[in-house]
């Protein structure tokens, strides 16, 4: 009789410890049960769904629970070795040996074979068990983590150097390793790319240059200052005084707007300046992580470039990310050959895209750099620029500026169509 009560007690403690190695394993294969989501009703997805993307929350409790079960079948297994079987004539080490074999098989074997066949059902049979636990388990691990942390601070050396942190060039290579071993695919492999050039960019690489700013002069007579603030192309106005290289704020206009339309003295703001070798990364993280304000970017003399915003970033970057092919992209292929180029469209972007080399001397950034270089005067509609791999002829001046010029491919023959 005096063992029948501690037996069913350390039996009762072995079955949850199975339940919860069990639970281990299944946690540990959890991000092999994407896969299987898909076919999983939605209920039952969703909850899976949660352990997946942070399944140490739920580790945490397991470790917890499994250690204090091992802790307590330790003491009561003694208790069982030493007390009952020993009076019932049970050789100490006999029992003791046979109780660890029946503790690891039933215990930990088992649970941990069958989470491994069908760790869904698994989590989400653990997690009824375990929920009501949790308003003391959580508390207990929060404790733990904290108390961990701080004997790792205490005894963890302080002149110990940590790992440096890995280069540009190392991860680049690390890429073309997985590339070769098949772990990551061509499409992959770009797109890291094209996530590390981002540390590149300056933010005169997507600016919005001074010829496309709209500037409006702060001695200007109320009606035509509202007149520019009421047609402006773009969302801020810039306000100089003098000089437009003597910038005094800028406009929201669309603040503006919503404001009533007020005298713009009152919704002019300071703005921010920064050199046009500027990091743009640096420039989000100074000056317009959290705020809507444009910043204005001026070269080694102090004269006004142009205007970056957080607007400009986002279109910047998403258009490396997925070029959009609408009416308004700066390349459109017309027909086999010939394209339409916006004047402000990077010669670096056509000569990727198109697969091309275009003379870059003098310093030119955009096609519409590129005619006037040739030219050499203000071009008009209709004149042409004869490259080695390409003729440019312009479409379309405002203001000085060449708005729109036709690229044709001399290696591509035209149709009759296009000769007609």
């Amino acid at each position: 009789m005096t063992l029948l009560l501690p037996g069913f007690i350390y039996f009762i403690l072995l079955l949850f410890l199975a339940v919860i190695s069990a639970m281990e394993t299944a946690i540990h294969m959890a991000r092999d049960l994407e896969t299987r989501l898909e076919f999983a009703k939605e209920g039952v997805a969703r909850k899976l769904r949660r352990i997946v993307a942070n399944p140490f929350v739920q580790l945490h409790r397991t470790l917890l629970l499994s250690a204090t079960l091992n802790l307590a079948l330790a003491a009561l297994g003694l208790h069982l070795v030493s007390g009952p079987m020993r009076h019932l004539g049970w050789n100490p080490w006999l029992a003791a040996s046979l109780l660890f074999v029946g503790t690891v098989i039933i215990g930990d074997v088992v649970p941990k074979f069958f989470a491994a066949r069908a760790p869904s059902t698994v989590l989400l049979g653990s997690l009824r068990l375990l929920d009501p636990f949790r308003s003391v388990l959580d508390p207990i691990t929060a404790f733990a983590d904290r108390t961990t942390d701080a004997l790792l601070r205490k005894i963890i050396p302080q002149r110990v150097k940590t790992a440096l942190p890995i280069t540009r060039d190392e991860f680049e290579t690390l890429i073309e390793m997985r590339e070769e071993q098949g772990l990551l695919d061509s499409a992959e492999s770009a797109m890291i790319r094209e996530a590390l050039e981002i540390e590149r960019l300056t933010v005169r690489d997507c600016m919005v240059p001074r010829v496309d700013i709209t500037l409006m002069s702060a001695y200007d007579k109320p009606e035509k200052t509202a007149a520019t603030l009421e047609q402006s192309a773009g969302r801020f106005v810039v306000v100089y005084g003098e000089t437009p290289d003597v910038v005094e704020g800028v406009i929201d206009t669309l603040a503006w707007r919503l404001a009533g339309r007020p005298a713009w003295a009152n919704m002019l703001r300071p703005v921010a300046f920064v050199p046009e070798t500027m990091p743009i990364l640096d420039a989000l993280d100074e000056h317009l992580q959290e705020s809507a304000q444009p910043v204005l970017i001026v070269d080694e003399y102090g004269g006004l470039e142009g205007m970056v915003s957080q607007e400009e970033i986002a279109d910047w970057l998403l258009y490396e990310a997925a070029p959009w092919q609408g009416e308004d992209a700066e390349i459109r292929e017309l027909s086999p050959g010939r394209y339409l180029l916006d004047g402000g469209t990077r010669i670096d972007d056509v000569t990727h895209e198109l697969g091309i080399a275009l003379p870059t001397e003098g310093g030119l950034d955009t096609i519409g750099g590129l005619v006037f270089y040739h030219l050499g005067h203000l071009p008009k509609a209709g004149e042409r620029v004869h490259l080695e791999e390409a003729e440019i002829k312009v479409r379309r001046v405002v203001r000085a500026r060449v708005q729109q010029v036709e690229l044709r491919l001399k290696h591509s023959q035209p149709t009759e169509k296009e000769t007609a």
